[in-house]
C-alpha cells in the first residue's frame, strides 16, 4: 500500500507475531514502508496501540504537509515535481562516492596519462595537499558545497602564510578545483561541479616590465664576455627572439634556419616560426657553425619531459651576468622586452601573437604601450 502505513500488530516477549486474538500484547510494531520513509522500510515497537496509531497518524500528516511545502517551492521556480525528480537523478552520483583524497589520486594519474610535464603533475599535487587538509581526505567527494569552497578561497594565503594570496592564485586554485569535480562528474563519484559557478576574481591588468635600450646594453656587454661564453647565445635568443624560460632546454642551434628560428617543443606543445631580425642574425653569426643545444651547462643532465633542471641552471647564470652588469631583472624581462618591442615597431598585434606564442588579447593587454616606436628602433640598433 503505497503511502499508507498497516495498523500496528501485537508482539510477544520473544518478538513475535502474536495472531490470537485473546493474548494480550507485550508490545505494538509498527512497520513503515519505504514508501513512507523515502529510503529504506522500518519497524518502530510502542508500549501500546494507541500509541502506534497516533505516531503512524503523525507520521502520515507531517508527510503530507511536507510534501505540500515542495509542491510550493517548486511551483515558485516554476518546476514541477516531476522535473525536480529528474534534476535530482542527473545531478546525483551514478557509481556512488569516492575520497577526496582517492579522486585527486585518480585524477593526477589521468593527467600523467594524458602526458602532462612533471612540472605540471608537481604543482597539481601540491594543490591538492592543501585541497586534502581543508576539506578532509577521508571525506567524499560528492560531499563538498560551493559554500565550502568559498570559504576555503577566501583563507588561502600567499608564500609568507601571512598575506591573502593574489587574484592569480585564487584563480588558479578555482581552475584546479573545477577540473578536479568535473573529473568527478565524468566518473560518476557526484552528479555537479559546485565550482562551475564560482566567480573568479578581476585581476589588474598590468604592462609587462622590460629593460630600456640602455639596459640593454650593459647586460650584453657584459654577457658577451667569456666568463658567460656558455649562457650567452641563449641570452641573444631570448632578448630578441622572445623565447620562453622553458624552451630554452630544447633550442639546438640547427633549429635556426635561415632567417626563422623553428621552435619545436614549446610550452603550449604547438610548433612555431620565429623569423629573426638583422640585430639577431648579426650577433649570432659568429655561432652559426655550432651543433647540438644553445645552453647545456655541465653536470645537468637533460631530460625531455622535465628540464627544470637546466631552466634552473639557466636563471642562476642569467643572475649572475645581471649582477655583474648591475641591471635588475624582473622575472620573464627577456621575453618581455622582445615582445614588446616587436609589438611597438611592428604595430602588429596578430603577428606578434602568433611570433611570441600568445593570443592578441595578451599581447593587447599586457605588451602593447609599454614602449614607444622610438624605443624599439633604438633596441633593434643593438649590434655587435
Amino acid at each position: 500500500m503505497k503511502n499508507r502505513i498497516r495498523p500496528p500488530v501485537k508482539i510477544d516477549e520473544k518478538g513475535r507475531v502474536i495472531r490470537h486474538p485473546g493474548v494480550r500484547a507485550h508490545s505494538w510494531r509498527l512497520n513503515i514502508p519505504a514508501s513512507v520513509t523515502g529510503l529504506k522500510k522500518e519497524r518502530k515497537f510502542f508500549a501500546s496501540e494507541s500509541e502506534a496509531k497516533t505516531y503512524a497518524e503523525g507520521l502520515l500528516a507531517a508527510r503530507a504537509d511536507a510534501g505540500q511545502d515542495i509542491v510550493k517551492r517548486l511551483r515558485a521556480r516554476g518546476m514541477s515535481v516531476t522535473e525536480a525528480l529528474e534534476y535530482a537523478l542527473k545531478h546525483s552520483p551514478t557509481k556512488g562516492s569516492c575520497t577526496i583524497e582517492n579522486a585527486c589520486l585518480a585524477y593526477v594519474a589521468s593527467r600523467k596519462d594524458d602526458n602532462r610535464k612533471p612540472s605540471y603533475l608537481d604543482n597539481l599535487t601540491s594543490q591538492f595537499r592543501q585541497i586534502e587538509e581543508e576539506f578532509g581526505a577521508e571525506a567524499m567527494v560528492d560531499t563538498v558545497k560551493k559554500k565550502q569552497i568559498e570559504t576555503f578561497l577566501k583563507g588561502l594565503t600567499g608564500k609568507d602564510g601571512d598575506a591573502p594570496a593574489t587574484p592569480k592564485s585564487r584563480i588558479n586554485y578555482i581552475i584546479t578545483l573545477s577540473a578536479l569535480f568535473n573529473f568527478a562528474v565524468e566518473e560518476g563519484w557526484r552528479g555537479e561541479n559546485p565550482a562551475a559557478k564560482i566567480r573568479r576574481p578581476k585581476r589588474d591588468e598590468v604592462l609587462a616590465a622590460i629593460l630600456v635600450p640602455k639596459e640593454v646594453k650593459q647586460l650584453l656587454e657584459e654577457a658577451r664576455k667569456s666568463s658567460f661564453a656558455d649562457i650567452f647565445p641563449a641570452i641573444l635568443i631570448q632578448m630578441f627572439a622572445g623565447t620562453r624560460r622553458s624552451e630554452i632546454p630544447h633550442i639546438h642551434w640547427d633549429w635556426i634556419r635561415d632567417q626563422y628560428l623553428r621552435l619545436e617543443k614549446t610550452k603550449i606543445r604547438k610548433k612555431r616560426a620565429v623569423d629573426l631580425s638583422d640585430a639577431l642574425l648579426e650577433w649570432l653569426a659568429p655561432f652559426r657553425e655550432r651543433s647540438g643545444p644553445i645552453f647545456a651547462p655541465e653536470g645537468v643532465t637533460f631530460d625531455a619531459m622535465d628540464t627544470r633542471g637546466i631552466e634552473n641552471a639557466y636563471t642562476y647564470r642569467l643572475s649572475q651576468v645581471a649582477e655583474a652588469a648591475k641591471v635588475t631583472l624582473p622575472k620573464n624581462v627577456l621575453r618581455h622586452t622582445a615582445i614588446t618591442y616587436r609589438d611597438a615597431l611592428t604595430g602588429d598585434l596578430a603577428g606578434t601573437a602568433s611570433w611570441a606564442g600568445n593570443s592578441v588579447k595578451v599581447i593587447e593587454e599586457h605588451y602593447r604601450g609599454a614602449a614607444r616606436k622610438a624605443d624599439a628602433l633604438q633596441f633593434y640598433a643593438i649590434k655587435p
